[in-house]
Formats: structure tokens, sequence, C-alpha cells
């Protein structure tokens, strides 16, 4: 039904995202937000994904780009579950690319620093501390249009500290830096 609905498929956007902050030592904690969270970001994109793949696997030049965050390198200890589900993102996609790589289907993981967009609330669309959003659309299609984007991953240059902080020695300063005690 799929192959019939969209058969010239080629490129599947998987923007599946909600964030809410989490206090587990509040004493009426439960579960309910993180999993609408795992429901969301994390089963909706696998849905979709197996869903489509089958069109995609028979297109040329086919493309999947999942949006993940740069939150699943470092996280924020106040947003476990969103941070979580990001990094959940992030290995299964490269599982996903390395199955496909004999397959003419390109795995991108789409990877934004924190931009001015309503994710967490209105307040976050006019934070100076956000990457105006006109801005990081630019630098994404920029990338995408240069085909820079080294192991499947887009990264704006505002954010590539936060991605390689454990690589490069800084994670504990960066993890501390972004969860102030």
């Amino acid at each position: 039904m799929t192959f019939a609905r969209f058969p010239e498929l080629n490129v599947l956007i998987a923007n599946a995202g909600i964030s809410r902050t989490e206090d587990m030592t509040a004493d009426g904690w439960d579960a309910s937000d993180a999993e609408a969270i795992v429901e969301t970001n994390i089963l909706g994109v696998l849905r979709v994904t197996a869903a489509l793949l089958p069109v995609l696997k028979g297109q040329p030049n086919a493309t999947i780009i999942a949006t993940s965050s740069n939150l699943a390198f470092v996280p924020r200890a106040d947003f476990p579950t969103y941070c979580a589900s990001k990094a959940f993102l992030h290995s299964w996609l490269q599982s996903l690319r390395y199955q496909l790589r004999k397959i003419p289907v390109e795995v991108l993981e789409l990877a934004p620093p924190y931009v001015q967009t309503e994710l967490t609330g209105a307040q976050q669309a006019s934070d100076a501390r956000a990457m105006p959003l006109d801005a990081y659309t630019a630098e994404v299609m920029q990338l995408l249009e240069l085909n820079v984007h080294p192991r499947g991953e887009v990264l704006v240059e505002r954010d590539r500290a936060r991605r390689w902080a454990e690589r490069d020695g800084r994670y504990d300063a960066t993890y501390v830096a972004m969860n102030p005690s």
C-alpha cells in the first residue's frame, strides 16, 4: 500500500521530537512524560522508516534524514529522556547506515544545536543563546548542497565542539557547563 501511495518517494525526513524537562526527584514523578518522548522520538522514527524503507530501496538517489540532537553527545540532566532518545537515534542511524551500505539509500543524521524554535516552549524561539533558525537552516542547506557530512552526520559549525567533547578530553567540563549545580 505504501508503494502505491508514494511510488516515486526518494527522500524521508524523520523530524520527530518532543522535549520535556523531567524532575525524577519530585515526589509525583512518574514515567508518563518519558514514555511519550520515547513513543514520538524513537518509535515514530522507527515506524515511519519501516513503512517507507521498501519504497526508498527501489529508488535511485534515495535518502533518509533523521533528526537527532547535539544533546545526544553531551546531555542536559534536566531533559534526560529527550537526550537519551536522541542518543538512541544516533546509534540506530549508524547501524542503519551500515546495514544499507550496499543499497543506494543514503542515511544522514541531522544533529542540531540549540536553535530558536519552540521545541521547549515559546521562550526558546527568542532566546539569544539559541542559534537563529534562518542561520541554522542556511548552514544545513549549504552542507547538504556541498555534500559535507562526514560519517553521515550533518553538523553545523556552532556545535561541533560538543560533538567531539569526549574525543577531545573536554566532556566533563562541557557537561558541567551545560548542567550547573
